[in-house]
């Protein structure tokens, strides 16, 4: 006779852990001591700050024994799987979203490429996942693939997670540190960008809230710049008119970086994205909205 399934549950913090056994195969306290635990799974989670930090999350969380992990776009809860049945289940990362009943895969790719490039964090292409109607991704860190789900449970995209290996580091943290303390007024701006890019970099992001900076190259490689000052507060509106003649005061040289950072975050600019590949900065609002994008002149 077969006896029922039996399941416990340990409740820690806003994280359970869920162990399944059986008259035939139950979980051992050893076994359960090699299993990972909710401290390793925050800690490789809090070293996420976008999309080009994926690979390395994905070897992080199999190095310590997770063998895939299921996320709910409605509320961002996850379940990480591991050997033997073991289960680690979160609670909520959000207040619930609505998933579209409608795919749009087109637009999901072109979601999914911008992240895995930094330009979103989790939270963002949760939502942006949500609006092209995925239900939940599930990450296997076997095959090393993520497959996307709508509503009603098909596979809408299966994805190749980027090995992480092979980002090899043509550009540093400190080189780019170094070039960009050249800059003294944005007359420098294009002799800037020349130079960067002749190092590997294709696009860059700087924050104005305090002056960080990811400087992105080839195979989702990433360099990141800390803080550079105090942090400031963003204004909630734009004001194009004031940022517009702005600008054209610091690319002229009438104004120092410091000072332009102050007018970019008063005239409700929170960051800028230079592209190498169309020679384009793009400035961007609290909301996500394309400001202004201008073209980088090529002396």
């Amino acid at each position: 006779m077969i006896k029922p399934i039996l399941k416990s549950t340990i409740i820690l913090s806003n994280l359970s852990i869920m162990i399944a056994c059986n008259s035939t195969n139950c979980l051992t306290i050893k076994n359960q001591e090699k299993m990972f635990t909710v401290d390793q799974i925050k800690e490789k989670l809090m070293q996420v700050k976008t999309g080009a930090d994926f690979p390395l999350l994905a070897i992080n969380l199999k190095n310590i024994g997770v063998t895939y992990y299921e996320t709910k776009m409605k509320d961002g809860r996850n379940v990480y799987h591991g050997e033997n049945g073991f289960e680690l289940l979160t609670g909520p990362n959000y207040e619930p979203m609505t998933v579209a009943d409608i795919v749009n895969l087109e637009q999901l790719k072109v979601d999914i490429t911008n992240h895995q490039q930094g330009k979103s964090n989790y939270f963002e292409i949760s939502r942006k996942c949500a609006d092209n109607g995925i239900e939940k991704w599930v990450v296997s860190l076997i095959t090393m693939t993520c497959t996307y789900f709508d509503k009603e449970g098909n596979k809408v995209w299966i994805e190749q997670i980027p090995d992480s290996s092979i980002q090899t580091p043509t550009f540093t943290a400190e080189q780019l540190m170094a070039t960009h303390s050249k800059v003294k007024s944005g007359a420098d701006f294009p002799s800037y960008i020349k130079e960067i890019k002749a190092m590997g970099v294709t696009h860059y992001e700087t924050y104005v809230n305090d002056g960080h900076i990811n400087y992105y190259g080839e195979n989702n490689y990433v360099a990141k710049v800390p803080a550079k000052y105090e942090t400031m507060t963003i204004a909630e509106n734009s004001n194009m008119e004031v940022f517009k003649a702005e600008l054209l005061a610091h690319q002229h040289g009438k104004t120092d970086f410091l000072t332009f950072i102050k007018m970019c975050a008063e005239t409700g600019i929170e960051k800028w994205d230079v592209c190498m590949d169309k020679m384009t900065c793009t400035y961007y609002d609290k909301e996500g909205n394309e400001i202004l994008v201008e073209e980088i002149p090529q002396n």
